[in-house]
């Protein structure tokens, strides 16, 4: 027997109410409208295409929905994660807060067996921090931590790699694995020799096997606490690598603005994952933002060297600007 059609629409709007305003299964409706499943399921389609139904999602302050999605679609991400800042101007503000997304990120995908390779800096900081203060105990078993780049400076400073691992291990309740060497060498010579250590080499071949790689991305900055601690490199080297293009870093390995290496001495003494070895990595999460960190995390999506970004809103929109000014 045919349905008339506003015999049709009634239907369509009691099938519809009952599911999404009186909250009943597929399953219910069909058993008190003595339907198909097929057929309920069917009326609920047509619904939608029909705009009987129509699904709105309200937007709410300080969640930038729309700007991740176009830095998804502009870039290649897979995900980016937007996050509101009081001051985008101040390092450590934006650090802190941005950490703080990177923590819920990684409490979100975290699965049991996951290696985590974390190289090092203030935003990883603020996420280990935040992560110590809204996780109780991990439920999630078989986590390894690795240390991704060899320790610069004092090794009992926050920033430490080697802390950071030590530190994100415990907070999860895994396994550390910790890179027995410094970050970077005084020569070449040293470099191989330390490349070729069985403690360092097991060390990193773990860290090229992880499935999530927590990154932070580095500026040539006087401030910076590469230069600060005073030990770890001379500014001269750095001023070099800007004069050669250099815009950031990622574990200590300087790109430009398309995201490309620049090959230096610095380069070969670094005690760390490679660029590419990173990028062979599943999943690889950038932490990063603020104006002082900008044309650095551009260069990082522009040369996809990062799958998920974490920055700010700030920075988001300003992401967002450049690339349309490039394609004018």
């Amino acid at each position: 027997m045919n349905i008339k059609s506003t015999d049709q629409e009634r239907l369509l709007v009691k099938a519809a109410r009952l599911y999404y305003e009186g909250e009943l299964t597929q399953a219910e409706i069909s058993q008190r409208l003595r339907l198909s499943r097929q057929k309920v399921q069917r009326l609920l389609q047509t619904a939608r295409r029909t705009g009987i139904v129509q699904i709105s999602i309200r937007p709410v302050m300080g969640i930038f929905d729309r700007e991740e999605r176009q830095l998804e679609q502009v870039y290649g991400l897979r995900e980016a994660i937007v996050v509101e800042t009081s001051d985008y101007e101040d390092h450590d503000t934006v650090t802190r807060e941005v950490g703080a997304a990177a923590a819920e990120y990684l409490l979100r995908v975290l699965q049991p067996n996951d290696t985590i390779t974390i190289s090092w800096g203030s935003s990883l900081l603020g996420m280990i921090n935040t992560l110590y203060a809204i996780t109780s105990k991990n439920e999630v078993e078989g986590i390894q931590v690795v240390q991704g780049l060899g320790g610069l400076g004092d090794p009992t400073t926050e920033v430490h790699a080697g802390d950071l691992t030590r530190r994100l291990a415990s907070i999860l309740n895994g396994q550390a694995v910790l890179l027995p060497a410094p970050g970077i060498t005084g020569t070449l010579a040293a470099s191989d020799a330390l490349l070729n250590d069985p403690h360092v080499e097991q060390a990193l071949e773990t860290a090229r096997s992880a499935n999530l790689a927590f990154m932070g991305i580095g500026a040539p900055r006087k401030d910076s606490i590469l230069i600060r601690r005073g030990t770890i490199v001379a500014w001269e080297e750095l001023e070099a690598l800007k004069a050669r293009g250099a815009v950031g870093d990622i574990n200590l390995r300087y790109f430009d603005i398309d995201g490309k290496l620049i090959e230096s001495a610095l380069n070969e003494r670094v005690i760390g994952l490679t660029l590419e070895e990173i990028r062979q990595i599943e999943t690889v999460i950038g932490v990063a933002g603020g104006a002082a960190k900008y044309h650095a995390i551009l260069g990082a999506v522009r040369g996809q060297l990062v799958d998920v970004l974490v920055t700010d809103d700030a920075t988001a929109r300003q992401l967002l600007a450049d690339s349309n000014n490039r394609k004018e």
